[in-house]
């Protein structure tokens, strides 16, 4: 029941934004009682909340799932990649969010109430950039806050363009495993005669 209203909720954002988001419409699009939302998220933005936590799954899977025997770099594109997949899905959460001003508030409100954020995100690249990768290790010099933001901007970035700019454009997109090349360096220990 859950997931066919968070599918639901997901659906009339990417096709109508915030303004069809009612829980009326989400119950019938979903084939529930409208009390059974109230009973399980409370409220719209419980609602919410929960549509962006459903597309946080993957990207908790591979950051629970990245082997440190595979890499920094394999593990970073499985990072980058998970986190561009999010953003895809949570771009027209957030838009949608954004575009009420009540919406917007209420929603910065709780999820400051449960530290839950863009932030997070950068968290949890640097957990992972803060273990052992296959024997390597992050540089000790590397701001690693830095570098994960560097990370998941380019993941957002990457899905931003997807999903507003025209085929030419995305076609020009540095693949995943490019982002991921050209930070490398930031990450590795330098050598003295470098």
């Amino acid at each position: 029941m859950r997931e066919s209203v968070v599918v639901a909720a997901q659906q009339i954002l990417t096709e109508s934004a915030v303004a069809r988001l009612s829980t009326k419409e989400v119950a019938k699009r979903a084939g529930v009682a409208e009390s059974s939302i109230f009973y399980h998220f409370g409220d719209r933005i419980g609602l919410l909340q929960a549509v962006i936590q459903q597309h946080l799954r993957p990207v908790k899977d591979v950051l629970g799932a990245v082997d440190s025997d595979h890499g920094l770099r394999a593990g970073l594109i499985a990072i980058v990649e998970a986190l561009e997949g999010f953003f895809l899905d949570a771009i027209p959460v957030m838009a949608a969010v954004q575009s009420d001003a009540e919406l917007r508030a209420k929603y910065a409100e709780r999820s400051r109430e449960l530290d839950l954020g863009p932030h997070r995100a950068v968290d949890a690249v640097v957990a992972h950039l803060s273990e052992p990768q296959a024997g390597e290790r992050v540089a000790e010099t590397v701001d690693l806050r830095a570098a994960a933001l560097l990370l998941v901007g380019a993941a957002h970035q990457r899905a931003l363009q997807r999903q507003l700019s025209p085929a030419e454009a995305v076609a020009s997109l540095p693949t995943p495993e490019a982002v991921v090349d050209t930070v490398m360096p930031l990450f590795l220990p330098r050598c003295p005669n470098r």
